[in-house]
């Protein structure tokens, strides 16, 4: 069991300034990282789906990386890294150098332009090759919502799973949970991480260790408790108290994805601005619903008894 992946994991959203164009707001990133810092999560994820990672260019991307491998404390960095060719990626891995000795894991995401021929024996070629290359640990990273409705086949998670520096993978699926913490059987040390609210039971109930989760870029203390009730009270307990939170998530800040979730973040004190254009932030009415969804919610949260 790897202890740096244990709990809560932050996909840090990528603030950027409206002022200027959409560049990364480095100010707000630094801001956000302070009031992260004082909460119990276990880490942090910078370059995700929350992170608009498709939006940014190489260099902004290494600007992320780099703010965050200096405010990370003693908490655990994954770093978003994966490109649409084995050579791409393995390129940008290697430019992360400056800042590799704060790096825990680099995530890569399945390649998904060409989605029919993403199949097995590609990805399995792909991820070795990633993982030879890279000087940290990988996580597979498999967000078919996000990503042409890629996966990682079960049996050839197997076969990665077998790669001394493949050390787990997040699943955002709907439906594969089951499956790869049933394929993922050769290592006691390979971990599977819920990628999202909606799959975490799943995973802890399957001897997952946690998970990479949205809604803790604006309740991180909230997020962290899940996992602290299902570890130190009782699964029954943190079953319980998901069921509010995942209510709460949804009505809060999920309903619109990165746009409603800046707008939660903001509401929170968060400095996460705007999504990065064409994406547009939500409306007026919208986040007047997204607060009262907060307020009320909050309180059931606050009150809960295990």
């Amino acid at each position: 069991m790897s202890e740096k992946l244990r709990g809560i994991i932050i996909p840090v959203a990528t603030p950027f300034d409206a002022g200027r164009d959409d560049a990364v707001d480095v100010a707000a990133l630094e801001h956000n990282f302070g009031l992260w810092g004082e909460t119990g999560v276990a880490g942090y994820m910078v370059l995700g789906t929350n992170g608009e990672f498709k939006a940014l260019d190489d260099d902004e991307s290494r600007t992320v990386i780099g703010t965050a491998a200096g405010l990370k404390g003693d908490k655990t960095l994954i770093a978003g890294a994966g490109r649409e060719s084995t050579r791409t990626t393995i390129e940008f891995i290697r430019s992360l150098e400056p800042w590799m000795d704060r790096i825990d894991y680099i995530s890569v995401l399945t390649p998904n332009y060409f989605a029919k021929l993403a199949n097995g024996p590609a990805l399995i070629d792909y991820y070795t090759a990633v993982a030879d290359a890279s000087p940290v640990p990988i996580l597979l990273y498999v967000a078919p919502g996000y990503a042409n409705g890629v996966v990682v086949p079960p049996n050839a998670l197997t076969e990665l799973a077998n790669h001394p520096n493949i050390d787990g993978i997040k699943d955002t699926s709907p439906a594969m949970m089951a499956d790869y913490m049933l394929a993922a059987g050769a290592r006691d040390d390979f971990e599977v991480l819920a990628g999202s609210l909606s799959n975490i039971m799943t995973a802890l109930a399957f001897g997952g260790i946690g998970g990479v989760v949205s809604a803790s870029d604006y309740l991180p203390d909230e997020c962290a408790r899940l996992t602290d009730l299902y570890f130190g009270e009782s699964p029954e307990a943190a079953r319980r108290y998901y069921r509010i939170l995942a209510a709460v998530a949804k009505s809060g800040g999920g309903k619109q994805g990165v746009a409603s979730l800046k707008a939660a973040m903001n509401l929170r004190g968060y400095h996460a601005g705007a999504p990065r254009r064409p994406i547009r932030p939500v409306t007026p009415e919208q986040e007047a619903e997204i607060r009262t969804a907060l307020e009320s919610g909050l309180e059931r949260l606050h009150n809960f008894q295990a």
